[in-house]
């Protein structure tokens, strides 16, 4: 009978199996090892990306802060603006109503009347002034309650006096007028 040797078979196998084990884990352990160094490059990508991000932002910061401190100023100079503004049409509206008055009151007189002197206390005002005749004063009190914005127009005095250079008899007035208060 012939004996045939099967050890150097089995043996074969054997070290095939052992080689095709060790080139499977090869292949595996490359393929892990490459996975971490792909998985690495991108992570390490991502954070310097994240770190250029980081910095444009730090400088876009800093310029808005720059813009901030602008817009800051420019509101202090409006709100300077809008004070000095104010305070000019105070004083247009304060210019407007002296004027008004007086316009008022040169279209109140009547054609023989004429005034000498006008005192304004703010809400009070007094007019001194002569006339031909007490109708004439009557006339111009009643003119002057029409206006607008004056209230009580009071007759303090009303006395005949004799004019000196010409002798005629006039009617020298004082009226008191009161700005803002309500007619009675």
């Amino acid at each position: 009978m012939i004996r045939i040797n099967l050890l150097p078979v089995r043996a074969a196998q054997k070290k095939e199996s052992v080689r095709f084990q060790l080139t499977v884990g090869g292949l595996i352990t490359f393929f892990v090892f490459s996975l971490s160094v792909a998985g690495y490059l991108t992570l390490k990508g991502e954070v310097s990306s994240l770190s250029g991000d980081i910095s444009r932002s730090n400088k876009e910061l800093v310029e808005l802060k720059k813009k901030v401190g602008e817009l800051s100023k420019i509101k202090e100079q409006k709100k300077v603006v809008e004070e000095k503004l104010k305070v000019i049409n105070d004083l247009e509206t304060a210019r407007r109503g002296p004027m008004r008055l007086f316009n008022d009151l040169s279209d109140s007189i009547p054609e023989k009347a004429w005034l000498q002197s006008m005192k304004d206390d703010g809400h009070i005002v007094i007019l001194q002034g002569f006339a031909d005749a007490d109708e004439t004063v009557a006339e111009f009190m009643r003119r002057l309650q029409k206006i607008s914005g004056l209230g009580t127009v009071e007759l303090e005095v009303a006395q005949r006096t004799l004019e000196k250079e010409t002798g005629v008899e006039l009617v020298a007035f004082t009226i008191r007028l009161e700005r803002g208060a309500k007619k009675s």
